[in-house]
């Protein structure tokens, strides 16, 4: 198997169906391999010719570096036990393992991620390493986002409840049973959670909820007190909260305060949001209801709308992400379930549609998140990265723009 250190290639390349754009798929091999999420500026180095993701390989987890031009894969630590998929329930599924989320500061080139019930680092060029948390006890560790300045690492840590140690781990569980615990009397509470990145310093909680549930926190691109989070309440919690109070809010570490950003349309679920490349705006999308299509929009960083459209047929799951240099949404859903598409907001009044290429992914075609494309553009532009599923396995894709 392969080691920290070692250099590969496994890509295959190969021109877009609809817009004849040049395609990479990167990787060919192993389980899964997905990068960092939708967020802005989590998975490509700052002079945008790299990226990052993690790899499932043969029961064990590592993260993987790629140059985008050529497809060469980097592999940026040893390989961890545990993985994703698979998992019985209780505290293995989600909680304990492998790898599971990461995080790549632009500016410093330092990966952050999280492994087991810890929070490591990684340099995506000297390869050195930092272990920033090694248990983080009874709270289990979210997305990490890292600070416009360097200085901090941010995850959202929500509290284990108690029952998943006791639970039979050869019991199906389902996303109902689930949140059906959540929703029991002290089994829900959201910390935000943030680590100096230097590691001399332990972690200090910056917002504390009892009830709520969150796993997308968010980072301003420009300003290091400013945090985007959700907020999610019984009885649904990530599938529709409890329908009255908005999901997403930025937090003001500094004064505490809670900005809530909500749709004009009255719909308080944002399933996904982003900032916009220059930290100076809210991406957002809501779900309809019964002959109701998705809105997708932006905002102010007061919550004051500067653009929202919507249709009856845009009924697709996906997710929206930001564009660099550009005023536009990026999303790989909702209006169709097979294209990558840039939604330009220049004009308020005249939405412009423009579509990048096809990426094709089975949504059904692995476990979890992994097939979801979560597309994300490099800093300057050039390129977007995003995930393909199919046949029980995912891969990670690059399309040069």
């Amino acid at each position: 198997m392969s080691r920290k250190g070692d250099t590969w290639n496994e890509s295959e390349t190969y021109r877009d169906p609809v817009t004849l754009r040049s395609v990479r798929r990167v990787t060919t091999a192993g389980a899964y391999n997905y990068h960092p999420a939708y967020h802005t500026h989590t998975a490509w180095t700052g002079d945008g010719k790299r990226c990052v993701f993690i790899t499932g390989r043969s029961g064990r987890t590592a993260v993987m570096g790629c140059d985008a031009a050529s497809g060469d894969i980097t592999q940026l630590t040893e390989w961890h036990d545990g993985w994703a998929v698979g998992k019985p329930p209780g505290v293995a599924r989600g909680f304990v393992g492998g790898i599971g989320h990461a995080c790549l500061d632009r500016g410093t080139g330092w990966v952050y991620y999280t492994a087991g019930t810890g929070l490591n680092a990684v340099h995506v060029e000297s390869l050195e390493e930092r272990m920033l948390v090694e248990d983080s006890g009874e709270y289990a560790y979210g997305m990490p986002t890292v600070s416009a300045d360097g200085r901090w690492v941010a995850v959202p840590s929500n509290i284990i409840p108690r029952e998943f140690a006791d639970m039979d781990r050869d019991r199906p569980l389902t996303g109902a049973m689930v949140r059906e615990i959540y929703a029991r009397p002290g089994n829900s509470r959201m910390q935000l959670v943030r680590i100096p990145t230097a590691g001399d310093d332990a972690p200090e909680v910056v917002y504390d909820e009892p009830g709520c549930r969150g796993n997308h926190l968010q980072y301003s691109p420009v300003d290091p007190d400013l945090l985007h989070t959700d907020r999610d309440f019984a009885p649904g919690f990530w599938s529709g909260s409890d329908g009255v109070r908005n999901r997403v809010w930025l937090y003001r570490i500094g004064t505490r305060e809670l900005v809530e950003q909500p749709s004009p349309s009255g719909r308080t679920f944002q399933v996904h949001s982003v900032w916009n490349c220059e930290g100076t705006e809210v991406l957002y999308h809501c779900p309809g209801g019964p002959g109701r299509g998705y809105v997708i929009g932006a905002n102010d960083l007061e919550g004051n709308n500067i653009a929202e459209f919507t249709h009856d047929s845009w009924t697709y799951y996906g997710h929206v992400s930001a564009v660099a240099g550009r005023k536009a949404i990026m999303i790989d859903g909702n209006i169709t379930d097979d294209l990558i598409m840039w939604i330009h907001y220049d004009d308020p009044a005249r939405m412009r549609l423009e579509v990048i290429c096809r990426h094709g992914t089975d949504w059904g075609g692995h476990e979890g998140q992994f097939p979801h494309p979560h597309p994300q553009c490099s800093p300057e532009g050039r390129w977007i990265v995003y995930n393909v599923a199919f046949k029980g396995r995912s891969d990670v894709v690059v399309v040069e723009v």
